[in-house]
Order: structure tokens, then C-alpha cells, then sequence
């Protein structure tokens, strides 16, 4: 009876290159435009990269243009 734990290299080269040409479709399909889910991840991460620049500058302009506290005046009791 043949050891059905021995390493078969032309199985394990087979196999991986199987895996690796799926894992590119799947990429590919990700990345794809013209398909229904490729496009809307594609605009979706446009969305979030500008909802995000857009916050990154309100913040910046909100802290930029906070008015700066005038100190407060001394009374004469404390001088």
C-alpha cells in the first residue's frame, strides 16, 4: 500500500498555482470597474477617502479659526 502521507511535489506545484491564479481573479474581480460590485467598492473608497480629507480639513480650519481668549481683566483686589 503507497504512504498516503508522502509529499507529491508535481500535486503540491499544481495546487499552489491553482491558488495563486484564484487569488488573482478574485483580485481582479475586486479591482474591476465595469462589474456591479468592482464599481461600487471602487466609488465607495472614493467616498471614504474624501468624507475623510473633507474632515481632516474642517478640523484643521476649525481649530485654526477658534477665536483666542482674551485674559480676563484683574480686579483692583487682586493686584
Amino acid at each position: 500500500m503507497a504512504n498516503q502521507d508522502a509529499p507529491d511535489p508535481q500535486f503540491d506545484a499544481r495546487t499552489t498555482r491553482l491558488l495563486r491564479r484564484e487569488a488573482l481573479r478574485r483580485a481582479a474581480e475586486e479591482l474591476n470597474t465595469t462589474s456591479g460590485p468592482g464599481l461600487e467598492d471602487a466609488l465607495a473608497r472614493i467616498s471614504a477617502e474624501a468624507t475623510a480629507e473633507a474632515a481632516y480639513r474642517i478640523s484643521v480650519t476649525a481649530r485654526s479659526t477658534r477665536p483666542v481668549a482674551a485674559p480676563k481683566p484683574k480686579l483692583p483686589a487682586q493686584e
